[in-house]
């Protein structure tokens, strides 16, 4: 799913996303149901962390018991669906909660296709001790309205209106809002303005008795403004007659996973040292103009460029001041370059620019400014400054190019004529 930079920088970015969580096992696999990652929770208590390895397929890591209940949930996962269960072992020892929905490539919502689905990730939480509790307390003296009121998912009745007529503490608490401010109120006035209406076909076969519940996801703004994700589940309750009487709905806040997805994908598609894109996305991008040259007949310039003597300043000055020097040229190229051009560190010292749009005449004139800009950083290296220089090689991408690494091709050859001309 993502380039060894993922891998080593996993457990930071979900270390981060967990806080919120810090009894969760976080799992993220690829579309073939192999492990990518996983952080948090140890897995001792549920399954066999020697198989929790890149590439190692999730049912082998878990009892045959575990994977028959979890594996619906993943595999629903792939298909562009959020889903959450919770799952007894079959002695009853263990409780868990399953939340798993899909990892999209550009942190959106699945395509129709689902080519935009990269995998999924599953949050677990052992809640053993919670649903022990309950069972030993089931409170039978108290009424439907008490039961109601500390029920611990966000809770709420919903008129045949779409109004709200009952909310629980935990809704409120999920909001922001009071009972008294949400009583009465249409149920989707807190919604994002693009999500409000993104459950009305499924609500039309909720109340034609076609489905008897549904989840979907949904962005809302909570009492201080601040965008939330949630997952809502809806029923309806119907009278003798088969009346709808009113909705029930719960919602459930998934921010922190959202928050996981998003670090998720930016270090799947981005350089964790420069935070340009890396040589996986770059090359879907250099993909995508190819496509919009052969069909438009657009014309783009693709740059190739190299640090000159970046292995002796390494072994001069060390790693460190090696890292400053990427970073301050990636900076240098940001600032330089059009918000339209695309920069990607292909790896080591060598970087990449795709300009859309571009002659050869202009290519010329950025690659000449490049080069005399990127001479102008400088990087402290204790007892001296380092200005690095570059070499910098270019080419056309239009109609005629055959396919992307002829493209690169071009642009390196360009690069090496470039590193032998005499300054």
């Amino acid at each position: 799913m993502g380039p060894d930079q993922l891998l080593a920088n996993a457990d930071h970015a979900a270390s981060a996303a967990l806080r919120e969580l810090p009894e969760a096992l976080v799992i993220v696999f690829d579309r073939q149901l192999r492990f990518v990652l996983t952080a948090g929770q140890a897995i001792e208590r549920m399954g066999d962390p020697d198989i929790c390895h890149e590439g190692n397929y999730v049912a082998d890591a878990f009892p045959a018991e575990f994977w028959e209940r979890f594996e619906p949930l993943f595999s629903s996962a792939l298909e562009g669906e959020t889903r959450t269960r919770e799952i007894w072992t079959a002695e009853e020892r263990h409780c868990l909660m399953v939340d798993a929905g899909p990892l999209c490539r550009d942190g959106g919502p699945p395509a129709e296709d689902l080519s935009n689905v990269e995998g999924g990730v599953a949050v677990v939480l052992d809640i053993t001790a919670r649903r022990h509790a309950d069972m030993l307390n089931p409170r039978r003296g108290q009424g439907f309205e008490e039961v109601f009121e500390h029920a611990p998912i966000g809770t709420g009745l919903i008129d045949t209106e779409g109004r709200w007529l009952l909310v629980n503490r935990a809704l409120c608490e999920i909001t922001g809002y009071t009972s008294d401010e949400l009583v009465g109120k249409r149920y989707d006035g807190v919604m994002h303005p693009e999500d409000a209406g993104n459950d009305a076909a499924d609500r039309r076969r909720l109340a034609a008795g076609e489905i008897p519940a549904y989840q979907v996801e949904k962005r809302y703004f909570d009492a201080a403004g601040e965008t939330v994700s949630a997952i809502l589940s809806m029923s309806l309750v119907r009278d003798r007659s088969g009346e709808a009487l009113h909705y029930i709905a719960q919602l459930q806040d998934i921010s922190a996973r959202k928050e996981l997805e998003e670090q998720l994908l930016s270090l799947a598609d981005h350089d964790p040292l420069t935070g340009l894109r890396n040589r996986r996305l770059f090359e879907h991008d250099l993909r995508l103009q190819l496509g919009r040259c052969h069909r438009y007949g657009e014309t783009a310039g693709l740059m190739v460029i190299d640090l000159n003597g970046f292995r002796e300043l390494n072994g001069r000055y060390g790693t460190s001041v090696g890292d400053e020097t990427l970073k301050a040229v990636a900076r240098v190229l940001t600032r330089r370059l059009r918000e339209t051009d695309l920069i990607g560190r292909l790896g080591g010292d060598e970087f990449a620019v795709l300009l859309p749009h571009a002659d050869e005449e202009g290519l010329a004139v950025v690659a000449e400014g490049l080069a005399r800009v990127i001479p102008a950083c400088s990087v402290d290296a204790g007892e001296s400054v380092v200005h690095p220089t570059a070499s910098i090689g270019f080419t056309l991408v239009h109609q005629r190019s055959t396919d992307m690494r002829q493209v690169l091709v071009d642009a390196e050859r360009s690069l090496s004529a470039a590193k032998r001309t005499p300054v």
